[in-house]
């Protein structure tokens, strides 16, 4: 069978076989350098770290392979990068959830009082009803200005301050006036003045 193989002789079918075998590993060889660059580019920008990795392969082949295979970064930079954006994710959610500044458990951003303490958080809107701010003066929402109310509020307040201190002179003057009645009239009850008889002028004594 060999010598049938094309060549002629079997030393000729060894070495031909034997070149295939080399090309093989050839091929294998700087492919699995290729590979690790490729990989090593993905998961570091360190060229030091690069370069290690690049030569373990190129001098050591497949065991080089298995040593770059163990003491590679976990994960590429890409997968770094997705993991650093589901924290920052996870911290704007805990961050937008908030607590309450009463009793500091966690509440959440549509709340109008803490479900725990029961302490008063957002005020609803008068148009659209979402939850807004104290300090905001207008409805991101739907755009309901919220200043014309807290002027209405403020005068009903000042109104109703006002109010018992306007009453209170009010009920004084009828006390003052009746103190100057009841004194004109005990002037009046005092009898006449001195010097006059109380009778009449025309009406002469009798004898």
């Amino acid at each position: 069978m060999l010598a049938a193989w094309p060549g002629g002789s079997w030393q000729d079918t060894v070495w031909l076989v034997a070149a295939l075998l080399v090309a093989y590993v050839v091929v294998l060889w700087f492919s699995a350098v290729a590979w690790a660059y490729r990989d090593i580019k993905n998961r570091t920008n360190d060229s030091f770290s690069q370069f290690v990795s690049v030569f373990l392969v190129l001098i050591f082949n497949l065991p080089g392979l298995f040593l770059y295979l163990v003491l590679r970064p976990q994960e590429t930079m890409t997968e770094a990068y997705e993991r650093t954006l589901e924290t920052e994710a996870m911290l704007q959610e805990v961050e937008r959830l908030g607590t309450c500044p009463s009793c500091r458990r966690r509440i959440e951003e549509e709340y109008l009082l803490c479900p725990y303490c029961r302490t008063s958080l957002r005020k609803p809107c008068a148009q659209c009803g979402r939850a807004l701010s104290f300090g905001w003066v207008a409805c991101p929402y739907c755009g309901a200005d919220r200043v014309p109310s807290m002027a209405a509020e403020a005068i009903r307040s000042q109104t109703q301050a006002a109010s018992p201190a306007a009453g209170s002179p009010a009920s004084a003057q009828p006390v003052r006036a009746s103190a100057s009645g009841g004194s004109a009239l005990g002037g009046g009850a005092s009898g006449p003045p001195a010097g006059r008889t109380g009778l009449p002028a025309n009406t002469e004594p009798t004898p």
